[in-house]
């Protein structure tokens, strides 16, 4: 059995369902987005086990620094309503005090949640943590 011992929790947060529904939970992770000129940007991000690469919505192309959202490399990537295109692009995010350059997804139709910006996806990132998931909680350590 693996050592649980964390670095961080990160709280799961409950999010009542429009309309009226049982609420869910939902991981939250704070990442800082470091942009080219060296300015820093605060990231809520979905912690999402089930996303393979880090995506936000397409409207916030302009804190990549870029003239519109679909001038990166064109993917496909799938979603809970379907196959999607998205454009990629590399960045540099904290997260968990480590620096981390990994691709980053840009959907224009990813859905709208005043809760977070994004998904925190797999690619990269999960190679430098280790995880483990409890009840509202997730465990994470620096060192897996």
């Amino acid at each position: 059995m693996p050592n649980k011992d964390s670095d961080r929790i990160v709280r799961f947060y409950e999010v009542q369902q429009i309309p009226p529904g049982p609420s869910i939970w939902v991981p939250l992770v704070q990442a800082t987005l470091i942009t080219q000129a060296g300015g820093r940007i605060n990231l809520p991000l979905l912690f999402d086990t089930g996303a393979s690469i880090t995506t936000l919505r397409a409207e916030f192309y302009s804190i990549l620094g870029l003239q519109s959202w679909d001038q990166g490399e064109r993917a496909s990537t799938a979603t809970a309503g379907g196959t999607t295109d998205a454009y990629k692009y590399m960045a540099t995010l904290e997260i968990f005090d480590k620096t981390i350059t990994c691709p980053i997804l840009l959907n224009n139709q990813f859905p709208f949640n005043p809760l977070y910006m994004g998904v925190l996806g797999r690619e990269t990132v999960f190679n430098e943590f280790g995880f483990w998931e409890n009840i509202h909680e997730l465990y994470v350590t620096g060192n897996p």
